[in-house]
C-alpha cells in the first residue's frame, strides 16, 4: 500500500509541471493575440500617435538635399523612415466607432508613400530630379491634405505630417 502511494505521488508531481507548462503556453497564446485585439479610442489614440511622433522624429532628422541629384537619397532615407510607422498602424486595431476613420486615414497615407516610391523609383530610373520632385509636389499636396483630414477625424494629429 505504501508503494502504490509513492507512485501516486510521484505521478502527481511529474503532473504539476506538465500542467504548469500548460497553463504557460496558454497564458502566452493569450498574450500573443493581445497585439490583434480591439483597442479602446484613447489607446489607438496614443498608441497611434507614439507611432508618428517617432517616424516624424526621423523623417526631421533627415537633411534637405542641396543638390537635386541627391532628391534620390533623399527619399529613399525618407521611405526607409516612415514605412515601419505604415506597418505599425496597420497592426493597430481601432474600435468600431473609429474603424472607417481609421482605415480611410490608413489609406491616404499609404498613397502619400506610394507617391513618395513612385518618384523614387522614377529617379533610379533616370528621371530628371528637377522634373520628378516638382511632379511629387504636385502629387503630394493634395494626397497629403486627403491623410491629413483623415487624421484630424480620426483624433490623432500627429500622423498627420509626411517628412517634416
Amino acid at each position: 500500500m505504501s508503494r502504490q502511494a509513492g507512485g501516486g505521488k510521484r505521478r502527481r508531481l511529474r503532473a504539476v509541471p506538465i500542467r504548469a507548462a500548460a497553463l504557460a503556453a496558454c497564458g502566452a497564446a493569450l498574450l500573443a493575440g493581445c497585439g490583434s485585439s480591439t483597442l479602446s479610442s484613447g489607446q489607438l489614440h496614443s498608441r497611434a500617435a507614439r507611432i508618428c511622433t517617432s517616424a516624424q522624429e526621423r523623417s526631421e532628422s533627415i537633411p534637405a538635399p542641396n543638390d537635386p541629384d541627391n532628391a534620390s537619397r533623399f527619399l529613399h532615407r525618407g521611405i526607409a523612415a516612415l514605412a515601419p510607422q505604415m506597418t505599425a498602424l496597420h497592426k493597430l486595431r481601432p474600435p468600431p466607432d473609429l474603424a472607417d476613420d481609421y482605415d480611410a486615414a490608413l489609406r491616404a497615407s499609404d498613397r502619400e508613400l506610394t507617391v513618395l516610391r513612385a518618384t523614387l523609383h522614377a529617379l533610379n530610373d533616370g528621371e530628371d530630379p528637377v522634373t520628378a520632385i516638382k511632379a511629387l509636389q504636385r502629387q503630394l499636396d493634395p494626397t497629403e491634405d486627403a491623410a491629413a483630414g483623415a487624421w484630424h477625424a480620426v483624433g490623432v494629429p500627429a500622423c498627420t505630417t509626411v517628412m517634416g
